[in-house]
């Protein structure tokens, strides 16, 4: 009876540490060794930099890493503890320069957003961008394995490119992309080379850097006078100028979209964008 009694005490104790490990997220303290398993796995990374005197970060252990909605959504991230005063190479990495400070990454480690400090607000965002991010890489492993091997293969840097921009991921995609064009594989490839440079100024107009989209995109027309994707690149240049309020700027795209492409459905969309952005100027 002794030893029934014994055995039932095992199970249970072996039963509840079981399901109490299920109910909280296993940090991995090695970063090295947490890439590696990233990219065996095709799984993203999130690294929480910490230190022993954050109070905030003191108060996101007790109050927002044990929450059962938060150990959910960490299950298909391979998740790091950095320590802030010991793990400087990390650190520097990233460039940290206060905690808490967590980092979402891709399997490679490449930055694909962040979120500093720790309040309700930014908890909040946390939980959004969980539901937001990408978790399953596996369908690169391929390509990461081989510019592991080759930094520059065009090929391997197009599709990572590719799949990031899938998933919104653009700024990201646009490091990768102009890589790839700069490849051996690409650079000759003329129609290729013009449909990345179309993508790249894309992405930053789908990031909101309209600043930035406005450089690519005016880099496109000029340089592609008869470009297959002009009379997008001249929308998205118009609406770009307007959210900048650049109005003279964006009234003259405008124009050359109506005069390129005059029955272009696009008109209506960036005279409308125009008009929101005077809208706007006009509150502030």
């Amino acid at each position: 009876m002794k030893k029934l009694l014994t055995a039932l005490f095992i199970s249970v104790f072996l039963a509840v540490g079981a399901f109490s490990q299920e109910q909280q997220i296993v940090w991995e303290k090695d970063f090295k060794k947490a890439q590696a398993l990233a990219l065996e796995t095709g799984r993203p990374l999130l690294l929480d930099f910490t230190a022993s005197w954050c109070k905030p970060c003191q108060m996101m252990d007790k109050e927002f890493w044990v929450l059962g909605d938060v150990v959910s959504a960490m299950k298909p991230f391979i998740a790091v503890k950095v320590d802030f005063d010991n793990d400087k190479s990390v650190v520097n990495r990233y460039g940290i320069r206060a905690i808490p400070f967590v980092v979402f990454a891709d399997p490679l480690g490449n930055m694909i957003t962040y979120r500093l400090g720790f309040s309700k607000k930014n908890a909040t965002e946390l939980n959004e961008i969980f539901a937001l991010m990408p978790t399953d890489f596996s369908s690169l492993k391929y390509e990461y394995a081989v510019i592991e091997k080759d930094k520059e293969d065009g090929k391997a840097l197009l599709k990572i490119a590719d799949f990031y921009r899938s998933k919104s991921m653009f700024t990201l995609s646009n490091d990768f992309y102009k890589r790839a064009v700069k490849s051996d594989a690409l650079k000759s490839d003329a129609e290729q080379v013009e449909r990345i440079a179309s993508i790249i100024a894309a992405n930053y107009y789908g990031a909101e850097d309209f600043k930035s989209a406005n450089k690519y995109l005016g880099d496109y027309l000029e340089e592609y006078p008869k470009g297959k994707y002009r009379e997008v690149m001249t929308t998205m240049l118009t609406v770009a100028n307007a959210r900048l309020f650049k109005f003279k700027d964006a009234e003259k795209y405008l124009l050359q979209l109506k005069t390129e492409f005059p029955s272009s459905k696009n008109i209506a969309f960036a005279e409308d964008k125009l008009n929101q952005a005077r809208l706007e100027k006009n509150r502030k």
